[in-house]
C-alpha cells in the first residue's frame, strides 16, 4: 500500500505535469479541476508494487511514471462515464460533453507523452503500450454495444477493457525496474483486472446510479439469462423495470440473488480469477517472499 506521502506526491505530480504541459489557461484549469477529485491511485500502487517488487530504487522515477498512469487511466475513466452516462456527481458529467471529450482526449495523448518520456522512448515498450491501450478500447467498444453474450464473451470483454489497463500499469513498473517486459506479469495482471471487474458488477446491481447497472451483457446477466430458477427470472424482471413500482419497495435484492445463486456464481468466477493469477506469480523469477508480497497485495479487500 502506498502511504500518504506517496499518494501526496502522484497527486502533486499530475498537478505539477498539467501545470507545465497545459498552456491553454481554460483547459489546464479544467484538468486540474478533473485531478483534484482523485484521492485514491489503485494503478499507482500496482505499478509501483512491480517496480519495488524487481528491484526497482528510484522513487522519484516511480512516482513520476505512477502519476503519468493515472492520468492516463482518468482520461478514459472520463470516456467511460460519458459513454455510460455514469457518476453524474464527477466534473465532467456536469459540463458540455464536447468539451469534455475534447478535454480527455487532450489527457490522454499528453499522459501517453508522459510515461514515454519517463521509459526512454523504448519502441519495443511503445509497442506494448499502445497494443494495450487498443486493446482495451476494443473491449469498450464490445461492452458498448449492448449485446447479449455467453459467459465466454463476457470474460473475453473483461479481459480486453478491464484487465489491459491492469496489465499496463503492472507492465510499466516492471520495465521501469528492470528494463524488460514481462510477459507473465502481463498475463497474471488482465486476470487481476477481470476479477477486480467483476466484483464491480457484481457492486453494481445494487447501485440504480451506477450506468453498469442497466447494461444487460455483464456476466452477471449472462449467467440469469440461463434461467436456472424462478428467481432468475424475478430477478431480470426487476432488471428491466418489469416489476411493479409497489412489488419493487419491497423485492428483497440480496436474498434473491443467493436464491438465485448469481452470489455464488460471482464470488466463484472471482476465486477462479484469482486463482489463475496465483498460479502465474508462481512462475515469476522472484523469491518467495516478492512473490508471496505481491499475492497479498494484489488479494486484500
Amino acid at each position: 500500500m502506498l502511504n500518504y506521502l506517496e499518494n501526496t506526491k502522484i497527486k502533486q505530480n499530475m498537478s505539477d505535469f498539467i501545470q507545465h504541459a497545459v498552456r491553454h489557461h481554460d483547459l489546464q484549469k479544467l484538468l486540474l479541476e478533473f485531478t483534484d477529485i482523485k484521492n485514491e491511485f489503485p494503478f499507482a500502487q500496482l505499478a509501483y508494487q512491480h517496480y519495488e517488487a524487481f528491484g526497482g530504487q528510484d522513487k522519484q522515477a516511480i512516482t513520476k511514471l505512477a502519476a503519468g498512469i493515472e492520468l492516463l487511466i482518468l482520461s478514459a475513466d472520463i470516456l467511460d462515464d460519458i459513454e455510460d452516462q455514469d457518476n453524474d456527481s464527477y466534473p465532467w458529467m456536469n459540463i458540455d460533453q464536447g468539451i469534455a471529450i475534447n478535454a480527455s482526449a487532450y489527457l490522454y495523448t499528453k499522459s501517453i507523452q508522459f510515461i514515454i518520456s519517463i521509459c526512454e522512448n523504448n519502441s519495443q515498450l511503445n509497442e506494448r503500450l499502445f497494443n494495450l491501450i487498443m486493446m482495451s478500447m476494443e473491449g469498450q467498444h464490445e461492452d458498448l454495444r449492448y449485446e447479449n453474450r455467453t459467459e465466454e464473451e463476457c470474460l473475453e470483454v473483461l479481459h480486453k477493457k478491464s484487465g489491459s489497463l491492469t496489465a499496463l500499469s503492472s507492465v510499466l513498473g516492471v520495465y521501469l525496474a528492470t528494463g524488460e517486459i514481462n510477459s507473465t506479469v502481463e498475463s497474471y495482471s488482465k486476470y487481476f483486472g477481470v476479477a477486480a471487474q467483476i466484483s464491480n458488477d457484481f457492486f453494481a446491481l445494487f447501485s440504480e446510479k451506477n450506468g453498469d447497472f442497466k447494461k444487460t451483457q455483464t456476466l452477471a446477466f449472462s449467467y440469469l439469462n440461463r434461467h436456472f430458477n424462478a428467481a432468475s427470472h424475478e430477478l431480470l424482471d426487476f432488471f428491466s423495470d418489469k416489476t411493479n413500482d409497489s412489488c419493487k419497495q419491497s423485492f428483497q435484492l440480496k436474498p434473491k440473488l443467493l436464491e438465485a445463486g448469481l452470489t455464488q456464481y460471482m464470488v466463484s468466477m472471482r476465486e477462479i480469477m484469482l486463482l489463475k493469477m496465483r498460479q502465474e506469480i508462481e512462475q515469476l523469477d522472484l523469491p518467495k517472499t516478492k512473490k508471496e508480497q505481491l499475492y497479498a497485495f494484489m488479494t486484500k479487500e
